[in-house]
């Protein structure tokens, strides 16, 4: 049948038309299409043409075993992006929805090509922030790496408001900061320290740089003019100094991050300090040291 009793044509005439006046060549669907295909194949080589290549997956479920719909939060792939998601996250998602390889769980597009197979059960059990951190380009060296993260996180940083000019190469950051969160959204949001002066509030600050702690973070101040600057040389710095005001490591890297980041949770300390760079350490930490007396 390709027409109603009211004329009006049937879906699948239309489909058919639809795909032959595109010149689609194969169809890749779900499984709740396949007693449409038959009689899609009959229409088309009644018309006198050739049917394309048909695949069936299993359909697409929620957690609760309902058939995905519109109702349950479906968004346009645009709104992934301005999410903050990753383009290979996304693609690894969708494959891995109803594909498995062993154990693996982070893929290439190159790695797809040669190994990816549509089969098995479809359920969306896991969500897409899952090992979003971890896509990009496996195996890749370190540095490209980070040059990629940068060039993706820029946009983001300006989005939030912030100069990607007035810090850190954006790279850097990404890289430091990635393991913390799911999306290019939330690095920008933790990298904001980076490249905005952070204003603690009072209460924070007495909180954690109160009278215990300031004289090593004086000491700390002056240390820092001349010390090395590299991440090794921070930490040790910043261990000796709690030493010798008997207080404990996590005390005075806390105060720091406060006093230098506006936040008590950043990644590791020494790492951020050596990222900002000298002067701009010691103008926040005497800034701060200031508000904290």
């Amino acid at each position: 049948m390709i027409a109603r009793p009211d004329g009006t044509p049937t879906y699948n005439f239309c489909v058919v038309i639809d795909d032959l006046e595109m010149g689609i060549t194969h169809v890749i669907r779900g499984d709740d299409h396949v007693n449409n295909t038959p009689r899609q194949i009959n229409i088309i080589r009644a018309l006198g043409a050739e049917p394309p290549v048909y695949a069936h997956l299993p359909t697409v479920l929620t957690p609760d075993g309902d058939k995905l719909s519109k109702r349950h939060g479906a968004k346009s792939v645009l709104q992934y992006r301005d999410d903050g998601y990753l383009p290979e996250a996304v693609v690894n998602y969708l494959a891995r929805l109803g594909w498995a390889h062993g154990d693996d769980e982070i893929f290439s597009r190159e790695q797809f090509r040669r190994v990816v197979r549509p089969d098995g059960a479809v359920v969306v059990a896991r969500p897409l922030r899952s090992g979003q951190a971890q896509v990009g380009e496996p195996g890749a060296p370190e540095e490209a790496r980070a040059r990629r993260a940068g060039r993706r996180l820029v946009p983001y940083l300006t989005q939030a408001g912030l100069d990607p000019a007035a810090g850190p190469p954006a790279g850097a950051v990404g890289t430091l900061v990635r393991d913390r969160v799911a999306t290019l959204t939330e690095m920008a949001d933790a990298a904001h320290y980076f490249y905005a002066t952070p204003h603690p509030t009072a209460g924070k600050v007495a909180e954690h740089a109160g009278a215990a702690t300031r004289p090593a973070l004086a000491e700390l101040d002056a240390e820092f003019a001349t010390l090395a600057w590299t991440r090794e040389a921070l930490g040790a710095a910043l261990k000796g100094a709690a030493a010798r005001h008997g207080l404990k490591p996590p005390q005075v890297m806390m105060a720091l991050r406060v006093l230098v980041c506006g936040t008590p949770s950043t990644p590791a300390i020494d790492a951020v300090l050596a990222l900002l760079g000298r002067d701009t350490v010691r103008a926040r930490l005497a800034a701060g040291l200031a508000r904290a007396t």
